[in-house]
């Protein structure tokens, strides 16, 4: 196994819609092995390797994008709301850590946190539930 491109593919920013540096990695490990490549309308890598004469043909298909989040406002305190993007499990956010890519091409490390009362604060029913995807924000520590 290569370790090296499995970290890259990991590492790599794939958000729908926003999956243009995935999608270079993608054509790069694929251009040197394949016969035909080419991008569709949709932003589909499309790519065929020629075999012999009367083989069986097989298809392969994968996704390329991942879940994540668009921020969709920054709050006057310098704090990023969301819009989740996939299946997101709330009760598996409150502290994790995320990137947040930025225009420029930065990247700032974050994390996600909800906008609810501190764990001291909570009440016996309050505290068994898990908070909505919705009070998530994102501190960057700025």
């Amino acid at each position: 196994m290569d370790f090296t491109l499995l970290k890259r593919l990991c590492e790599t920013p794939g958000v729908p819609g926003r999956e243009d540096a995935i999608r270079q990695v993608v054509i790069e490990e694929l251009r040197p092995i394949v016969s035909e490549l080419r991008v569709d309308v949709m932003g589909n890598v499309v790519a065929l390797k020629k075999g012999k004469s009367g083989s069986p043909r097989v298809m392969l298909a994968a996704h390329m994008d991942e879940i994540g989040f668009y921020v969709k406002h920054i709050d006057d305190k310098g704090f990023l709301r969301l819009q989740p993007v996939g299946g997101w499990d709330p009760r598996n956010m409150t502290a994790q850590r995320v990137y947040v890519h930025t225009a420029s091409g930065e990247r700032l490390l974050g994390a996600l946190m909800p906008s609810a009362k501190p764990v001291h604060m909570l009440t016996p029913e309050e505290a068994g539930k898990a908070p909505k995807i919705e009070e998530f924000f994102v501190d960057l520590g700025m």
